[in-house]
């Protein structure tokens, strides 16, 4: 077990994965999913405010972190038109569905129901960029969700008691950012600008 402040650590790091993306964004050399991205800066701050609420510690900047920085990320994605990727209206479904699971979560009194149904939303908002990370590696960069994967599994082992609402998110974004990180990595390094997606159903397009 790490020291307890390893959870800041751990969640510095985590956002330095976050940076990177941001700057593979930046260059065109990533094209976020605007759906999830979106979805992944909102749903960490409600569970942040969730576990802020509960008198979580040290741990409960693990979900600030993990918000903060996809927030800019979407930003970044209107800078450059590289950067774009088209959305699906199977993303706009799971969209309206994580939105109804925080409308549960609004409605409930039970904060660990309240985070559960948190993170069945941020799931939900995931699985776009999931499917296509495994559909077009080319589009993501597997360093970043690495990198992330990498500091929040420290944040994990610094977790001193472990019960659902210290340890649910952190083990989560954990998972999450490692399963991303193996589907875009073989795809190799990310895409460049002047390389086009494949075509087709989920492709980059130019929204001029």
């Amino acid at each position: 077990m790490l020291p307890e402040y390893g959870a800041i650590a751990g969640a510095a790091i985590g956002s330095l994965g976050g940076l990177y993306y941001l700057g593979e964004t930046l260059r065109g050399r990533a094209q976020p999913n605007r759906v999830t991205w979106l979805l992944w800066g909102v749903f960490p701050l409600i569970i942040f405010a969730a576990q802020r609420a509960q008198g979580v510690g040290e741990v409960s900047w693990v979900s600030f972190a993990a918000g903060f920085t996809p927030l800019l990320v979407v930003a970044a994605s209107f800078l450059n038109r590289n950067a774009y990727w088209k959305s699906e209206p199977r993303d706009y479904a799971l969209m309206a569905a994580a939105l109804l699971g925080i409308l549960l979560w609004a409605l409930t009194r039970n904060p660990n129901l309240a985070l559960l149904l948190a993170l069945l939303a941020d799931l939900l908002a995931s699985l776009p960029t999931l499917i296509k990370s495994h559909r077009h590696p080319h589009s993501e960069s597997w360093i970043a969700y690495a990198v992330s994967a990498f500091g929040f599994g420290i944040s994990l082992l610094s977790i001193r008691i472990h019960n659902l609402e210290t340890t649910a998110f952190a083990a989560y974004v954990f998972l999450l950012n490692g399963a991303l990180a193996l589907l875009a990595s073989r795809g190799g390094a990310p895409a460049s600008p002047a390389r086009a997606a494949p075509s087709g159903k989920g492709s980059r397009h130019d929204p001029s």
